[in-house]
């Protein structure tokens, strides 16, 4: 569901303004008001809305292609998955690990480390285990620094946040190598800050919101300025004091010197987006949002942040299905990849979507339910009429073999549509049993069912119509003015105009009556009916009583 973009409207209101405020000036100083030039001016200003929609309307229909893609990517997310792990697998087995020294190893793990990271939380906690066992035995305080960091991540991303403090509070501060300060002061800023955000008190706020200012100052102290992480930190210091337009110039100015690689945009995308949401942006926040959400899902993550809020995004606009799969991803990927933090924070929100998609999904089966008995009741008022119909040709000399063919027709029409409703009640009724929710929620969702049978009802009525009246479209043809031609659907022989021109045929006369008849929208019937007016030859009123008497 697309909504109209805050900054696309805003143009829109921008020009509209422009217009309407030239009107008024050149009507009060330049012409009187005249009803020529009030007319001038309502043009203007209907000139200046129709742009003002075209513009939605555009940025609508790229955020829709934007949104398809993501879904393309979740569907797919589980065969990328796979293939980068059977990448890291084939790396491991071609590693000469025997032979190695034990600060090759210790290099080697590291790698690996860095390589599960967002991926698979457990296989990190495994090399964590060894740079441990490597760095004891190496008794070198670099190797145990760096292997207690590690150690301190994933404690943090398991959602240990107290443990991992107090692996970080071991580390002994004044001896830590300098090669290592950036990624020691990244660990405490990112865990200063997950812990403000569940204090409870407001003193503990306070106080770890100092401590993550701090442990910030100090990483943008050791960066280079004009590195991906200075200017990550940089706008993110700026946007914790409210400065959000300068935010977003350092890290658009990033983006400029041409050095941003394909691992970074997924970051510099969700930062954005949490800035142009304070500023109250939502179309620019929620493009940010897709981008990060398929830079992501591409490079095979299953911690996601930009996913998780473009679902609660999408839910406050509307779009439950497309919410309620993205958010089933974050939570299916996050439990895969040992993500325990990320589940924690997904399941404040997780139960609301669900709850909303399953009321959905009940309105949904109330619906198929309805539509269901209207077919059937359908299908028993269509044959009854066609018996009805039979019975009163039987007078013309042709009668019997009509009668014959029409009513055999339509009963053996009226016996396959029990039998297929029947089949599938029976396919419900199995997932139901085998408690496949899923499997039951897909097909009652679906409407492959309940347009196959109106397709299979259109060829039926096609069928059976021309076989009484064989020569109707050249009838119809010969009221026509010279060209007018009809076009048909693959596999059927009457359209749409066709059809209602037949139900008048049949004595059905009322729109309302053709409409329900056919499972056509009244508006779809209106049209029709004038627009075959429109072609007739001669008098326009009289063309319906000509094609009622053929």
């Amino acid at each position: 569901m697309c909504k109209f973009p805050a900054g696309f409207f805003s143009l829109g209101i921008f020009f509209f303004g422009d217009f309407f405020a030239f009107s008024c000036i050149y009507a009060k100083k330049v012409l009187p008001l005249q009803p020529k030039n009030m007319i001038m001016m309502r043009v203007l200003v209907r000139h200046s809305m129709a742009f003002a929609a075209f513009l939605c309307m555009t940025a609508c229909h790229e955020q829709d292609v934007a949104l398809r893609e993501v879904d393309t990517l979740i569907a797919e997310r589980q065969e990328v998955q796979a293939q980068y792990q059977a990448h890291l697998d084939s790396m491991l087995l071609e590693l000469p690990y025997e032979r190695m020294t034990d600060e090759e190893r210790f290099e080697c793990c590291g790698r690996f480390f860095d390589l599960y990271r967002g991926f698979d939380l457990d296989s990190q906690l495994v090399y964590v285990q060894k740079r441990m066992g490597l760095a004891a035995h190496l008794a070198d305080p670099h190797f145990q620094q760096q292997a207690q960091m590690n150690r301190a991540e994933v404690l943090m991303r398991s959602g240990m946040y107290y443990e991992a403090l107090e692996n970080l509070d071991d580390v002994n501060k004044s001896a830590i190598d300098p090669v290592l300060r950036p990624y020691y002061y990244h660990l405490c800023r990112t865990l200063y800050g997950l812990m403000e955000d569940f204090a409870v008190t407001e003193r503990e706020q306070n106080l770890y919101h100092h401590l993550t200012q701090d442990y910030r100052d100090s990483i943008l102290r050791v960066e280079e300025a004009g590195s991906f992480i200075h200017a990550l930190v940089h706008a993110d210091a700026l946007y914790a004091d409210g400065h959000f337009y300068e935010a977003l110039e350092e890290l658009e100015r990033y983006e400029s010197s041409g050095f941003v690689q394909a691992n970074q945009l997924g970051i510099l995308s969700i930062t954005k987006a949490q800035i142009y949401h304070e500023l109250g942006d939502r179309d620019s926040e929620k493009q940010h949002l897709i981008i990060s959400a398929c830079s992501d899902l591409r490079g095979a993550k299953r911690e996601y942040v930009a996913l998780r809020d473009l679902a609660i995004m999408l839910f406050e606009e509307g779009d439950i299905d497309r919410s309620h799969v993205y958010i089933h991803c974050c939570i299916a990927d996050a439990k895969a990849g040992g993500m325990r933090s990320r589940s924690l924070e997904i399941s404040t929100i997780y139960p609301i979507i669900e709850s909303a998609y399953q009321r959905q999904e009940t309105i949904r089966v109330r619906m198929l339910y309805g539509l269901i008995a209207s077919i059937a009741l359908l299908a028993t008022t269509l044959s009854l009429f066609l018996l009805y119909s039979a019975r009163k040709r039987m007078q013309l000399a042709q009668s019997n073999r009509i009668r014959t063919v029409y009513v055999g027709h339509y009963m053996e029409m009226a016996s396959q549509l029990i039998e297929r409703f029947d089949n599938w009640r029976k396919t419900l009724n199995a997932h139901a049993k085998a408690g496949d929710l899923k499997r039951l929620q897909t097909d009652l969702a679906s409407q492959h069912f309940t347009q196959e049978q109106l397709n299979i009802f259109y060829r039926d009525f096609d069928e059976a119509f021309l076989a009484i009246f064989p020569n109707f479209v050249e009838e119809i043809k010969a009221l026509l003015v010279d060209g007018a031609e009809f076009s048909t659907k693959p596999g059927e022989r009457l359209n749409t105009d066709l059809r209602v021109l037949g139900c008048i045929r049949l004595g059905i006369t009322d729109s309302k009556q053709i409409a329900s008849f056919l499972r056509y929208s009244l508006s779809t019937i209106y049209n029709s009916r004038t627009r075959m007016r429109n072609l007739a030859k001669g008098s326009r009123d009289e063309f319906e009583q000509k094609v009622a008497t053929f």
